[in-house]
C-alpha cells in the first residue's frame, strides 16, 4: 500500500474523530444547559455513524482526495438536533452550544500537541520522527520514511489531529448558514438581516467551494505555526 493511500486512510479516520467530538461536545454541553434532545437522541457519543453526514463527512471528504489529491480535509456532522425551549436562558444558551464546538477542536488540538511534547520528551525516537510525521500530515510525501520506529503511525495521527481540529475550528468560525459561525452571527442580526442571510446562503456555500480554502488558510497558517512553535519550544 502506497504512503499517499495509508496518509489518506488517517486523515480521513482523524476527520471523522474530529466532527464526532464536535457534536458529542455540543450535545453535552445543551445537555448540561437543559436541553436533553440530542443527549436522549444517542449524539453523547464519539461513534461516528451516530454523527457522519453522507455528504459532509463521506462525498466531501472523498471528493477533495480522489479529484482535487488535498491532504487538508474539511467536513461536517449532521446537525446536532436542539430544542430551544429547554434551555433555561434560550438565547445565550444556544449561542454557547454553537460555541462548544469551535472549543472542542481547540482542545483537541492542544490535547494532541500535549501528547507529543510528551513523546518527544520520554522517547528518544520521537523527537527525531516529528519532523517526517508534520511534513507527511501536511502532504509532502516525497521524503524518506525508512526506519521509522512503531510508536511513529501514533506520532502521524497526533499531528494530523492538530492539523484537522485547527481546520475545522476555522472552518466553523465561518460566517455560513450550516456551520457554527454562521449560526452565531445569525442570532445577532435584526430580522430583516436574518431573512436575508438565510436566503443569501445558497449563495455563499458556493462563494465556498471557490473561495473557502483560501480564507481558510488566511487563519489557519498562523495557528499551525503557533502550534509548531509551542511543539519545538516545549
Amino acid at each position: 500500500m502506497s504512503m499517499t493511500v495509508v496518509l489518506a486512510l488517517f486523515e480521513f479516520v482523524v476527520l471523522v474523530l474530529a466532527i464526532s467530538v464536535h457534536n458529542a461536545v455540543q450535545a453535552w454541553y445543551a445537555n448540561r444547559k437543559g436541553d436533553p434532545t440530542a443527549r436522549m437522541l444517542g449524539y453523547v457519543s464519539l461513534n461516528p455513524v451516530k454523527h457522519a453526514d453522507v455528504f459532509g463527512t463521506l462525498l466531501w471528504p472523498a471528493i477533495s482526495i480522489v479529484l482535487f489529491h488535498s491532504n487538508l480535509l474539511l467536513g461536517w456532522g449532521k446537525p446536532v438536533p436542539i430544542t430551544t425551549r429547554n434551555f433555561r436562558h434560550p438565547g445565550r444558551d444556544e449561542m454557547q452550544v454553537y460555541l462548544s464546538g469551535l472549543v472542542a477542536h481547540l482542545l483537541a488540538a492542544a490535547a494532541c500537541l500535549l501528547l507529543l511534547v510528551v513523546l518527544k520528551h520520554t522517547i528518544p525516537a520521537a523527537a527525531n520522527q516529528l519532523g517526517v510525521a508534520s511534513f507527511l500530515a501536511l502532504g509532502v510525501t516525497d521524503i524518506p520514511t525508512e526506519g521509522l520506529s512503531a510508536l511513529f503511525p501514533i506520532m502521524l495521527f497526533l499531528y494530523l489531529g492538530i492539523v484537522t481540529n485547527l481546520l475545522l475550528f476555522v472552518f466553523n468560525l465561518l460566517p455560513l448558514p450550516s456551520v457554527d459561525g454562521g449560526k452565531v452571527l445569525r442570532y445577532y442580526l435584526p430580522y430583516n438581516a436574518q431573512q436575508t442571510f438565510d436566503n443569501l446562503g445558497i449563495y455563499l456555500m458556493f462563494g465556498f467551494f471557490f473561495l473557502g480554502y483560501r480564507i481558510i488558510m488566511l487563519f489557519f497558517v498562523p495557528l499551525l505555526v503557533l502550534f509548531n512553535g509551542l511543539l519545538h519550544l516545549l
